[in-house]
């Protein structure tokens, strides 16, 4: 498989999951990774159930951002620590840290501190807020960002209470956005030899992740509102209920409209506003029980069969364990197994879903055993 960032080592002081995550990411593209963990261990290894063997074995959560990577126990708060990290930054391309910006500052390691000592070293800080503004010193956690953000507040019934994303969604988005800024800061060294210093805040990756939301409230200054599974834009563009389970479907164009409305029996020329999208959706609650009314009459696998017939995006709504073992190559080949030569395991894991050359991205090694 193609290794693009081979030739790059970095550092990785960060825990928990943004930071880590953007650091697999790279080390999937081939980065060398060297992640320093303080004396108690990335908390994430303590975060479960589950963990692979009782209460004992390697938690999940820890796993799932942590592949490719060498670690080691630091305590940075001592001399030798920071002395082991400051050998290891001579030869290195990127360090990558999660702390607050004032205990970067307290470790002797911010910014202008490491550019002196080490010009040519990328700097890239995870933070909850940026260090411009008011909340700067604020602790970041997803969940609190999805609350502090307004993500919470669009998540969710529309009569239900504000409700988080299934997964910690903000830190995964603002993992990227910290692999993305390290790469394009490679390139501006390699083509200027200068070295910058990335910040990536957890808040703005979580606005900046409302696209089409914040957009609409820029434009019109009302407060979105909740829509669970349904689409504030498009209709119908949500999932239905049927006689043995849920489908969703999706009608990205209203030639795909046609084709459901002969389906349901609707005569577009007695409601000609529905044949575009905006009718549809001053329409919503009328045009949707139409919907769901014949949906309910028929079986998930009947609907699915008449949406593929006509190119309408639809899908049957999945169980997460449904969807991972589902029959190889049918919807994904991003399972990924891993070997572990210390203890002869194999470890199951999810590639990057990036594919180069064909292949998709994955570093061979399995996440480190915690050997303090």
């Amino acid at each position: 498989m193609p290794k693009p960032l081979s030739h790059y080592r970095i550092v990785d002081l960060s825990c928990v999951l943004a930071g880590p995550f953007a650091t697999q990411l790279l080390a999937d593209l081939g980065a060398e990774v060297q992640k320093l963990e303080p004396p108690e261990g990335d908390p994430t290894r303590g975060w479960g159930p589950p963990f692979e063997d009782g209460d004992h074995g390697e938690s999940a959560y820890f796993r799932c951002a942590n592949r490719g990577k060498k670690s080691q126990a630091v305590d940075l708060h001592t001399e030798e620590g920071k002395a082991v990290l400051f050998d290891l930054l001579k030869d290195a391309d990127v360090l990558v840290e999660n702390f607050r910006a004032d205990s970067t500052d307290r470790l002797g390691l911010g910014w202008k501190r490491l550019h002196a000592k080490f010009p040519k070293l990328i700097v890239a800080s995870v933070r909850g807020f940026a260090s411009d503004v008011t909340a700067s010193r604020r602790a970041g956690y997803d969940f609190i960002i999805q609350a502090e953000s307004g993500w919470m507040a669009i998540t969710g019934e529309p009569e239900g209470r504000p409700m988080k994303v299934g997964v910690a969604l903000v830190d995964v988005l603002t993992g990227l956005y910290c692999a993305n800024g390290i790469q394009a800061a490679l390139l501006h060294r390699e083509r200027t030899g200068e070295a910058l210093h990335i910040e990536v805040p957890l808040m703005e990756a979580a606005l900046a992740g409302l696209v089409n939301v914040a957009a609409g409230a820029l434009m019109t200054g009302t407060p979105p509102k909740r829509w669970g599974n349904a689409h504030p834009q498009i209709v119908p563009y949500q999932s239905f209920r049927c006689s043995d389970g849920d489908v969703a479907i999706g009608v990205g164009s209203d030639r795909q409209f046609e084709v459901l409305a002969m389906w349901l029996g609707l005569d577009l020329e007695a409601r000609p506003e529905w044949k575009q999208n905006r009718g549809r959706v001053r329409g919503r609650e009328e045009l949707v029980a139409l919907i769901e009314a014949r949906t309910q009459a028929s079986t998930v696998d009947e609907v699915l069969a008449m949406c593929e017939a006509n190119a309408i995006p639809a899908s049957r709504v999945r169980s997460v364990d449904e969807v991972l073992f589902r029959k190889g190559g049918e919807l994904h080949n991003l399972l990924q197994p891993l070997f572990e030569a210390d203890t002869n395991a194999v470890v199951p894991t999810l590639a990057a879903p990036i594919l180069l050359n064909g292949e998709r991205a994955c570093a061979p090694l399995p996440p480190p055993r915690w050997n303090p």
